[in-house]
Parts: C-alpha cells; sequence; structure tokens
C-alpha cells in the first residue's frame, strides 16, 4: 500500500514537472513578443461562506478593485455567488456567478452612466491529497455578458494549484501557489475576423492563507495576469510606423487580500475539507 501511494505520488509530481517545463520551454517563444506593463491593481475582497454537511458550500463574495495607474481609483464593484458539492472524495463541481458594475462615459459626452457586465460559469473540480499536501485541478467554461454593445463570448479555464496546510501553534497556514489558462471557445472563425492568440490569459498567483479559528480566515495574495494578443500598427501623423503590430503580452501585477467568514449548518463547526478564498 505504502508502495503504491509513492508510485502515485511520484507520478503526480512527474506530471507537475512537465506542466512547469513546458512553461519553462515557452517563455522564449514569448520572449518574442512584445510585452506592456500595466500599473498594479489592489483587490480587496470580503466572503461570506456556509458551510454544509459533506463538504458542500455556498459562498457569496464583495469586491472593490483600485487601480494605481493614470486616473487611479475605484475600478467598479464587483459581486460573485457560487456554490460547490461534493460527489466523492476527488470530485466535486458547481457554478459561479460574477457580476460587476461600473460607471463609464456615453460616446461624444462626457455623461455617466451604470454598466452592468454579468458572466456565469459552470465547473467541474478533482482533488488529489497525499498525506498533508493538495493538488486540484479545475474545468470551467464561462460566459461573459458585457455591458453595451460589445459582443458575448464564452471561455474555457483551467486551473492548476497546489497548497499544503501548516499548524504554528494555533494558527493554521495555506502557502500555495495556482497558475491558469483562459481560452476564448471558437467553433469556427471566419476569414474576416481578426486573428487571435491560441491561449488569451493566464494567471500565476501565489498566496498565503491564514486561519485564525473555524470561523475566520485571511489570505494575502500576489498574482501576475497577461492577456495575449495581435495588435494594429500604431502610426504618426504621417503614416509613418511608430509602433509595430504583432504578438504582444499586456501583463497587469495584482495585490489583494481575501478576508472571510465561514457560517456552518447547524451550531457546532464540523471536520470538512476548506478550499482556499480563490474558488
Amino acid at each position: 500500500m505504502l508502495n503504491s501511494l509513492r508510485e502515485a505520488f511520484s507520478w503526480r509530481l512527474g506530471a507537475t514537472s512537465l506542466l512547469l517545463a513546458a512553461l519553462v520551454v515557452a517563455k522564449p517563444v514569448a520572449a518574442q513578443s512584445r510585452r506592456a506593463m500595466n500599473g498594479l491593481e489592489l483587490w480587496p475582497e470580503l466572503q461570506v461562506e456556509y458551510a454544509l454537511q459533506a463538504d458542500s458550500y455556498g459562498w457569496l463574495g464583495v469586491s472593490a478593485p483600485l487601480t494605481t495607474a493614470a486616473g487611479s481609483g475605484l475600478k467598479y464593484a464587483g459581486l460573485r455567488a457560487g456554490y460547490e458539492h461534493f460527489w466523492n472524495t476527488q470530485w466535486s463541481g458547481g457554478g459561479l456567478l460574477q457580476v460587476a458594475t461600473y460607471n463609464n462615459y456615453r460616446i461624444g459626452s462626457n455623461e455617466k452612466r451604470l454598466s452592468v457586465d454579468v458572466t456565469p460559469e459552470l465547473y467541474v473540480r478533482h482533488w488529489n491529497t497525499f498525506g498533508s499536501f493538495n493538488f486540484r485541478q479545475r474545468l470551467g467554461v464561462e460566459y461573459f455578458i458585457p455591458a453595451g454593445e460589445a459582443a458575448s463570448r464564452a471561455l474555457a479555464r483551467l486551473r492548476f494549484d497546489l497548497d499544503r496546510l501548516v499548524t504554528v501553534g494555533g494558527v493554521v497556514l495555506r502557502p500555495r501557489v495556482a497558475y491558469e489558462g483562459r481560452a476564448f471557445v471558437r467553433l469556427q472563425r471566419d476569414s474576416n475576423e481578426a486573428k487571435e492568440r491560441v491561449i488569451d490569459y493566464t494567471t500565476l498567483r501565489a498566496e498565503l492563507g491564514v486561519r485564525l479559528s473555524d470561523h475566520v480566515d485571511f489570505t494575502p495574495w500576489f498574482a501576475r495576469h497577461t492577456a495575449y494578443a495581435f495588435t494594429l500598427p500604431q502610426t504618426n501623423a504621417t503614416g509613418q510606423v511608430t509602433i509595430p503590430g504583432g504578438r504582444r503580452n499586456f501583463v497587469t501585477p495584482y495585490l489583494g487580500l481575501d478576508v472571510r467568514y465561514t457560517f456552518f449548518r447547524g451550531q457546532e463547526a464540523f471536520e470538512r475539507r476548506q478550499l482556499p478564498t480563490q474558488h
């Protein structure tokens, strides 16, 4: 039995190493693209989680992201709600709804109007647990419904995350790293449509969860988000190309803090697997 667990763990560790190696090998290709750095964004979020029996739970999160770039200030107010059900020790799934409200300006005037973007998502999650190590894979499909005349689009997302619970005194720490890729679902592209990259977004996130009690925990985190695009060349007044077009990567750093309060069904807390604040 012990040998089987060692072999399974070695296989998972090898698969993870291959994934990281593939990312490292891909760096020279990505280096051929021009990179643009955006300003740091701050993402605080308050979460309330309702834990049900058998590890299922529902939760609600409220955020107010801030940007430090030019014209800095409040970006929008965000609301996220989700539910996840565990079928067994290795598989779970659920739904997520994200709503973002913000003010924008009407074209040709200084008039503000309230806009609302809505993004529903369905996902499944696979769990592996070896001792105190957790390795999860999350596959989801979301449909972005923007305000105004912009087109709605479906996206597929795949996330890998690795963490470990460490008890220090009466506090439980959860160091965690997660990598996620997102791509637009393209069933068939018309010949006159603009060319797009294979992967549209990636996010690398590192965090440290701090669990003070069964009810209260908080998680400071840092993430590097990259949007991959093809851009058109930019010219000056005389028609001379000042910035060539082609592959370009837009990188945005994030610094966040998630604060969560957990309610339990019934009066007493019970033993369960608690997800990170990045659901």
